[in-house]
């Protein structure tokens, strides 16, 4: 089964998961920090790790267009 690569949006700690049914995944709580935001590593660049570090994590929401 593929393996995809999430990275925590709060503290950068990386790790494997493996999608489920429909393409969906969980990846749970980061161990080092316990916060639940996750993001491929291949959706995100230098500036947009450091904007999203930066902003509170009550703050860190994403918005449809």
């Amino acid at each position: 089964m593929e393996r995809l690569t999430v990275e925590c949006l709060r503290c950068g700690d990386v790790r494997e998961v493996a999608p489920r049914a429909g393409g969906n995944i969980r990846a749970g709580a980061c161990e080092g920090c316990e916060y639940v935001g996750w993001a491929l590593v291949a959706d995100l660049t230098e500036r947009l790790r450091r904007v999203i570090r930066e902003r509170p994590p009550e703050r860190r929401r994403l918005y449809a267009a």
